[in-house]
């Protein structure tokens, strides 16, 4: 009984030693993006878009900080509904990585991470992103905006 007692405490001591809880984090990126189109009609449309801009933690948390962002996706219309995915890849200054897949509509979405390179080796997790401004483009076939950028990470320990 007490060796079964025993065995039973070990096991949950290692689990919850293992099992690291996950970090909320907040982050805001301004972006400048082109668009390449496949088709525009009243009916469908399609493009292609790549987005480049900073990221700085609303946190203070180290995650998706002072990073540069570069997305690459698709942008799909149908009548009035709206449509976007795609990848994006965050750069450190000390040139760690993460990449992550995202989608959702016109003005909000979801995404999840996929990979990280040094401290960021073995990172899951995901969140939601939410457009907060966007401007008039400066320049014939740019947009630009600002997302918030909320979610949770776990590194293995």
């Amino acid at each position: 009984m007490i060796r079964s007692f025993l065995i039973l405490f070990f096991t949950i001591f290692v689990l919850i030693q293992t099992v690291q809880a996950a970090d909320p984090f907040e982050s805001t990126v301004c972006v400048s993006g082109t668009m390449t189109m496949l088709h525009n009609s009243e009916e469908i449309m399609v493009a292609g878009i790549e987005l480049k801009g900073p990221v700085r933690s609303n946190t203070n948390s180290e995650i998706l900080n002072n990073a540069s962002e570069m997305c690459v996706g698709l942008f799909y219309r149908m009548g009035k509904e709206i449509t976007q995915s795609g990848y994006c890849k965050y750069l450190y200054p000390n040139e760690d990585i993460n990449i992550i897949e995202w989608h959702g509509g016109a003005s909000d979405g979801e995404w999840k991470f996929l990979s990280g390179t040094g401290k960021w080796e073995g990172i899951k997790g995901g969140g939601t992103y939410s457009v907060i401004q966007r401007v008039k483009s400066i320049a014939p076939g740019t947009f630009q905006n600002c997302r918030m950028i909320k979610g949770t990470y776990e590194l293995p320990k």
